[in-house]
C-alpha cells in the first residue's frame, strides 16, 4: 500500500483533553505496517509536535508551525517559507504595540516576549523558545528577513484580529480560541505562500509519492488547505465552513476520528 496520510493533531489525532486515543495509535501502525506514509501536519511547533511524533513511533518528517517548516525527525529543517522582510518589520511592530504575549519564529527557534509563560511544555524547551525584549528582535531575526509566524497569546484578542486586513499585507493569519494546549486565546500570521497544503503537496514529492492516494486529515482552515490533495476528512468537531470543503465528515475527536477514516478509506474499498 503506497497511500500518503497527512494528519493534524489538536482535535483530529487527539481528543478535546489531549489525549491520543487507543484505537488512533492502533491504526496509525496497522496503516503503517500496511505500506502507507504517516506525516503529521500541524500547528505546533518542532518542539511541540515531536512528542507526538515519537509516542506514534514514526520515522517520516514533520510539518509543523502550520505549513511554514517541515522538518525531518531530528529537527533538520527541509523547507521553510519565510515572510518577505519589510512586512515582517511592520508586524513586529503591531504585535508589540499590543498588550499581549508575542511569539516571533524563525526556522531555527522561537523569540517569545519577556513575560511568557514558560513553564509548561513545550514553550519550556530553553533552546527553542528564548525570551527576548523588543529591542533585540531585528538582531534576532537578522533584520526581520527570517522570521516565518508571527503569534500572539491572550485574552479578548478577537476584536484585534479582525480589524486587520491581514490578506492585503500578504500574510495569511488563522485565530484559535482557548485549548489543551493553551489557555489563551491565539494568532498566527505568516507568509501567504506558506499552508498545510503547500507543504503537504511538497513533501509528498520529496518522499517520492507523487502518484500515491493521500488522505488528509484536519478540523480547522489551515487544515482544508490540504484537503483538495485527495480526500479530505474532517472530525464533527470541526467548524461548519471547514467540514464543508471535506469528502468526509468523521466521528469527534474524542471518539476515534483517525481511526475511522482509516478503516473507512485505506482498509478496505469504500462502497459506490
Amino acid at each position: 500500500m503506497s497511500f500518503y496520510i497527512a494528519c493534524d493533531i489538536d482535535h483530529t489525532l487527539l481528543s478535546d483533553s489531549g489525549e491520543l486515543l487507543g484505537q488512533n495509535f492502533d491504526a496509525i501502525q496497522k496503516a503503517r505496517q500496511l505500506g502507507a506514509t504517516v506525516v503529521l501536519a500541524t500547528a505546533r511547533s518542532y518542539a511541540g509536535a515531536k512528542p507526538i511524533h515519537e509516542a506514534l513511533e514514526l520515522d517520516t518528517p514533520m510539518i509543523v508551525s502550520n505549513g511554514t517548516l517541515t522538518c525531518d525527525p531530528d529537527g533538520l529543517v527541509l523547507k521553510a517559507y519565510a515572510i518577505d522582510a519589510h512586512i515582517a518589520k511592520e508586524v513586529v511592530e503591531l504585535f508589540t504595540e499590543t498588550p499581549h504575549h508575542w511569539s516571533f519564529r524563525t526556522s531555527e527557534r522561537a523569540y517569545v516576549h519577556p513575560m511568557f509563560d514558560r513553564t509548561k511544555a513545550p514553550f519550556s524547551n530553553q533552546k527553542q523558545y528564548l525570551p527576548t525584549d523588543r529591542l533585540h528582535l531585528e538582531d534576532a531575526t537578522q533584520g526581520y528577513s527570517k522570521l516565518i509566524t508571527a503569534s500572539l497569546f491572550g485574552q479578548g484578542m478577537r476584536p484585534f484580529f479582525d480589524m486587520h486586513s491581514w490578506s492585503s499585507m500578504n500574510l495569511v493569519a488563522d485565530f484559535y480560541p482557548p485549548s489543551h494546549f493553551t489557555q489563551f486565546e491565539t494568532m498566527s500570521a505568516m507568509c501567504q505562500k506558506a499552508s498545510k497544503g503547500n507543504a503537504v503537496a511538497w513533501l509528498r514529492e520529496y518522499l517520492g509519492l507523487a502518484t500515491a492516494p493521500t488522505l488528509c486529515l484536519g478540523d480547522s482552515f489551515a487544515d482544508a488547505t490540504m484537503f483538495p490533495l485527495g480526500i479530505g476528512v474532517a472530525p464533527k468537531n470541526a467548524p461548519d465552513i471547514v467540514k464543508a470543503q471535506a469528502h468526509w465528515v468523521g466521528p469527534h475527536c474524542n471518539e476515534g476520528t483517525v481511526a475511522a477514516a482509516l478503516e473507512r478509506f485505506v482498509f478496505q474499498v469504500p462502497s459506490t
